[in-house]
């Protein structure tokens, strides 16, 4: 996806790079092999919707939650499979990628931030998040004044052990996650101060935790957001934005970098864009770590991991939509 910011950004130029992505050849290509065809309109609204509908065969981790793990009863995207996919659509959607913003996304455009926000993630993510915003700040030239944690208090599932045990054997949330790997990444000392809310509902649970400051004086925080709607689901990323954002102040035109896994950058760009940008007037950018580091045991660069997140853009995308729209 062409990138989408901010303040600096009208709203109508926002629409035209949606629109660009939506009728992309690209998309249009996999959604040919698939079946599809796409509606004569020239109302992004109308095909967003459309997609929305038309994606919903690439909604692998709903497929498969009769055919979930018998032992632990898990449904993940790592263990979301490629067999039903044929060759020509996997085709399609290794060409298409790159242009879609799901690789290749990884040097900031910017290069002095207020804050630089390690996002929370399963299996290996919790280490190579914050391990890349480490580099960002130590051997690219990316400055920010604080640099920050979000993350969940998701417990840790059976299944993505065989990856966090290798840098986080006794981690019981994705909380302990993150932590433990930036202390490795950062080389810190587990010293800090905490505030925590425990609730037996892990969903309702919340942490701040306060690292020693960095090298270079930038001080390092630690933040697991509640759910909103902590009887139905977990916390999501708008949950732990605007938990975020309650602990902290957050001024107009302030920039901000998030740094995630390349395959969701459109996704969380433009939920971010959504819940953060436009109420607030905020220059936001989203970063991958290198796709290199994606090695077996981290998973997700199957062509049904790809097209499942194409469909989480399409959703980011109505819900931008409706909101621009009421």
């Amino acid at each position: 996806m062409d990138r989408i910011y901010s303040f600096n950004c009208k709203i109508s130029e926002l629409d035209n790079r949606i629109q660009a992505w939506l009728y992309s050849d690209e998309l249009q290509n996999i959604v040919h092999t698939f079946g599809g065809h796409y509606p004569n309109t020239k109302s992004i609204d109308f095909l967003a919707k459309w997609l929305l509908a038309f994606s919903e065969k690439w909604d692998y981790r709903n497929q498969q939650k009769q055919t979930r793990d018998n032992k632990t009863g898990e449904n993940t995207r790592w263990q979301i499979n490629s067999n039903t996919i044929t060759s020509e659509q996997k085709s399609a959607v290794k060409k298409g990628i790159a242009a879609l913003g799901l690789i290749g996304i990884q040097s900031p455009v910017e290069r002095k931030f207020d804050y630089i926000i390690a996002l929370g993630g399963a299996r290996f993510s919790c280490l190579y998040r914050p391990q890349y915003m480490y580099e960002l700040l130590t051997k690219h030239g990316i400055s920010a004044k604080t640099a920050i944690l979000l993350s969940g208090m998701r417990p840790v599932s059976e299944s993505e052990r065989t990856a966090t045990d290798n840098y986080a054997p006794l981690a019981q949330t994705e909380y302990d996650l993150i932590n433990a790997g930036a202390e490795q990444s950062f080389g810190l000392a587990p010293n800090y101060i905490e505030e925590r809310y425990y609730n037996e509902n892990p969903n309702s649970s919340w942490a701040l935790r306060t690292y020693d400051t960095l090298g270079k004086q930038i001080p390092l925080f630690s933040i697991a957001g509640p759910s909103s709607e902590p009887n139905k689901r977990r916390a999501n990323s708008a949950d732990t934005y605007q938990f975020f954002f309650k602990k902290f102040k957050i001024n107009a035109r302030q920039k901000l970098l998030l740094i995630t896994s390349q395959i969701y950058v459109p996704y969380q760009q433009l939920e971010a864009l959504r819940t953060l940008a436009l109420p607030y007037k905020l220059y936001i950018e989203t970063v991958g770590f290198p796709v290199d580091r994606a090695n077996k045991l981290q998973g997700m660069m199957e062509p049904a991991n790809y097209l499942q997140e194409i469909r989480s853009t399409i959703q980011a995308i109505n819900r931008y939509l409706n909101v621009i729209n009421t």
